[in-house]
């Protein structure tokens, strides 16, 4: 048996390695600079389209490849959000580009489902528009720097009602709905504003006179039996409706 001798193989092992390198881009490839190849489980690296490289020991293309295209860099690009990848390298001469979600221990998605339980460590932070068809469990402190709209509020709301201390006149604001208003009249009788604008719809605020022998008096135009708190600790409601300021207490 006759045994042919060793040739010296056309594709140098030397120049064929796995490399990984991470990275995010809000921009997509530049097709002229990255020409789009997608490679079957039967295609090898020579047999893509742009011919070898000079020389019969170099037989891999020079240009990185990017995968996929229009759907994931383009079509779902949606202004500047970022679009995680990893280009895998795996020869001296050629780079697939490759999608992914996360990138630097971050996740990146445009939509998500969970099948099961999801744990946050951290803060989470909501800035566009959610939606919630199921229960949402929290265990610690939910805060919320904007409104909360319910359109059906079903069970029971363990609240704490926020106070304030007024010594003088004061002007009510739309900020100060569900407020408890502690009235103090330092040196003389206090005037409470009620604004006929700018203020908003279902705006409430209860009023709780503290001294004797001064009064807290509404001022502005009140829908009630009258104007003035006269009396230690009478109190007052006071709501807006839209158009005007109706009241209920003690007020005289």
């Amino acid at each position: 048996m006759n045994i042919p001798e060793t040739q010296t193989p056309r594709y140098e092992q030397t120049k064929q390695f796995i490399n990984f390198v991470e990275g995010t881009d809000n921009e997509e490839p530049d097709e002229e600079q990255f020409p789009v190849h997608v490679l079957t489980g039967d295609t090898f690296l020579y047999h893509i389209n742009g011919g070898d490289a000079p020389g019969e020991s170099d037989p891999f293309v020079t240009d990185i490849l990017v995968y996929p295209s229009a759907e994931y860099w383009v079509t779902l690009l949606n202004g500047d959000r970022q679009r995680p990848y990893f280009d895998l390298s795996i020869s001296e001469y050629n780079t697939l580009r490759i999608p992914s979600a996360i990138s630097d221990y971050d996740l990146y998605v445009d939509s998500a489902q969970f099948y099961e339980n999801a744990t946050v460590d951290g803060i989470l932070s909501v800035t566009g528009t959610s939606a919630f068809t199921d229960d949402v469990a929290m265990g610690s402190d939910l805060t919320v720097t904007g409104d909360v709209t319910a359109a059906n509020f079903n069970g029971f709301a363990k609240t704490k009602t926020p106070t304030a201390s007024k010594t003088g006149d004061y002007t009510i604001s739309s900020d100060d709905t569900g407020y408890v208003i502690l009235s103090s009249p330092a040196a003389s009788n206090t005037n409470i504003a009620l604004p006929a604008s700018g203020i908003a719809t279902g705006t409430t605020v209860t009023v709780i006179h503290c001294l004797v022998g001064k009064t807290t008096t509404f001022t502005g135009t009140l829908l009630a039996r009258g104007p003035v708190l006269s009396e230690q600790y009478s109190a007052a409601t006071v709501f807006y409706d839209g158009s005007d300021w109706y009241g209920l207490g003690d007020l005289v």
